[in-house]
């Protein structure tokens, strides 16, 4: 009876084992999707991402500080800055003194300027002397001013400043307007030549169209009757024949038989 019952359980427990293990083939395992994978990695790199790069309890008023405390300089030419070579002398001196030095560079060579208000002076006499020399009119210029723009500029020389450009250029008005230069009496000779000279040469030019004129209305009527004659000994020929000049110019027989 006991062995019986022991093969029934057996048995009984060999069933049930069976059946769990049936299940357990029959039910097959959830596939893995790589993309949700890879989007959830994703989703999480990116929130990582997200919370290094943005800052927390960001400060915006002292952004904004920083950004306005940042002072970029104004651009600014040379001719802006008031200084030429260390000295103040303004803006309008210094455009004249940088002109000077473009055009004539040996008139500064000498000179030893250093960065004192004594030379600044200096540099402000000669602003004031080049502007009047430059600017005053040879027409009105008189014997007195060209001798107190010598002496201006005479002075500066003795600075060591070389202005023989401007003092040639007044030594040349100087000769040419007040002096008694033979070279010039012999221009002024010759420019008072000229008018009497193309006065004559307008005369003849003017004879030489009238004849112009003249000859081409004679040659056209010389042509016209060319043309007139040309016409009437074609009427000739028509009406006499084409011999008819030769016969008036020979004998009756003329052209009739040929050999007598």
């Amino acid at each position: 009876m006991v062995n019986t019952r022991s093969s029934k359980e057996v048995s009984k427990s060999s069933c049930q084992l069976q059946r769990k293990l049936d299940l357990v083939k029959t039910k097959e395992p959830e596939p893995i999707d790589p993309i949700k994978i890879s989007s959830k990695r994703r989703s999480t790199a990116s929130l990582s991402l997200d919370g290094l790069l943005t800052p927390k309890n960001e400060d915006t008023d002292h952004t904004l500080m920083m950004q306005t405390d940042i002072h970029i300089p104004e651009k600014r030419t040379l001719v802006d800055d008031p200084l030429w070579r260390g000295n103040a002398v303004g803006k309008e001196v210094k455009e004249l003194l940088e002109a000077v030095e473009h055009h004539y560079p040996n008139t500064f060579q000498r000179v030893q300027i250093r960065v004192k208000p004594f030379w600044s002076a200096i540099l402000e006499g000669f602003h004031a002397t080049i502007k009047r020399f430059m600017g005053t009119s040879v027409d009105a210029l008189t014997v007195d001013q060209i001798a107190s723009l010598q002496e201006d500029l005479n002075e500066l020389e003795g600075f060591k400043f070389d202005l023989s450009w401007a003092l040639k250029r007044l030594d040349i008005v100087d000769r040419l307007k007040f002096g008694n230069e033979p070279l010039q009496k012999e221009l002024m000779a010759l420019e008072d030549s000229l008018d009497p000279l193309k006065a004559t040469v307008d005369m003849r030019w003017k004879q030489l169209m009238e004849a112009r004129d003249m000859y081409k209305r004679e040659v056209l009527e010389y042509e016209n009757a060319i043309d007139a004659r040309n016409k009437k000994t074609q009427e000739m020929e028509q009406m006499f024949g084409a011999d008819f000049d030769r016969v008036l110019k020979s004998h009756l027989g003329f052209g009739l038989l040929p050999g007598y």
